[in-house]
């Protein structure tokens, strides 16, 4: 190889790193919502049992904020700069809207999840950035007492705002199996309904076949997750596998505007 075939090569390499460039932060600023479900192969890796999209998807925004918070500290403890600080939630905040837009047909809502993490995020930056803004100007310990006060506050707000929003007391969940008046549902992460994923004896007064789709009261725990307790009504009927959608978008979308 030449020398101008080099200067071609390195030319070349260029122009298309510069249109992937270009692409992915045409991308990040307005992401086009996916026809594909996203893989997610890592996760299912270290998960052993099978979970559905949209359950993979609600675990990697769980890990993801964690990280994000474990880096702010991080930031903070060995930095301590606003800046980085800064950098560091845009970078998140752009992958979290992402996710959220690029894969909102995989959720069964994607708008409680990005009420939630979004809030969530711009409370733990606020949190994270008003610590060093008063680590610098405070005068004595008070400050630092007035602005935990403050964030418990805020904390406080958004939990009820959110639960006034989008919280419900019930959920979706599909039959697998009937024991006299139990019948064990599988129930997929709902968090409008705090429940965790899973299968749940539940109690039961209608007449249920396995596969039905059932509507389940719940009952709500303070600061852990509810869990569901009876079958209210049979939805309608869906394929038995617990792998299916357990909260028809139609109806759950229909319920949120009420």
């Amino acid at each position: 190889m030449n020398f101008d075939e080099i200067l071609y090569k390195i030319g070349e390499i260029a122009e298309k790193s510069g249109d992937w460039i270009k692409n992915t932060l045409r991308e990040l600023a307005k992401p086009t919502p996916s026809k594909t479900s996203p893989k997610f192969k890592l996760l299912r890796k270290l998960i052993k049992r099978e979970l559905t999209v949209h359950e993979l998807l609600s675990l990697n925004l769980q890990l993801s904020f964690i990280s994000y918070l474990v880096l702010s500290l991080l930031v903070v403890v060995f930095f301590g700069d606003e800046l980085y600080l800064g950098s560091l939630f845009v970078v998140y905040f752009l992958y979290l809207r992402y996710i959220l837009l690029k894969n909102r047909d995989f959720f069964v809502e994607v708008e409680p999840y990005r009420f939630f993490y979004y809030g969530l995020t711009a409370i733990g930056f606020l949190s994270f950035l008003g610590y060093l803004l008063i680590r610098r100007f405070a005068k004595n310990v008070y400050y630092f007492y007035t602005y935990l006060i403050a964030i418990f506050v805020i904390v406080l707000a958004f939990r009820h705002i959110y639960k006034l929003k989008f919280t419900r007391d019930w959920t979706y969940g599909i039959v697998e199996d009937i024991k006299g008046e139990l019948v064990l549902v599988s129930v997929h992460d709902d968090i409008r309904a705090n429940v965790k994923p899973g299968k749940y004896w539940v109690d039961n007064t209608e007449d249920v076949e396995v596969g039905d789709v059932v509507k389940i009261l719940i009952e709500e725990r303070i600061f852990r997750s509810s869990i569901p307790k009876r079958v209210l009504e049979v939805h309608k009927p869906k394929p038995s596998s617990s792998e299916t959608s357990t909260e028809p978008k139609a109806e759950s979308e229909k319920s949120t505007s009420k």
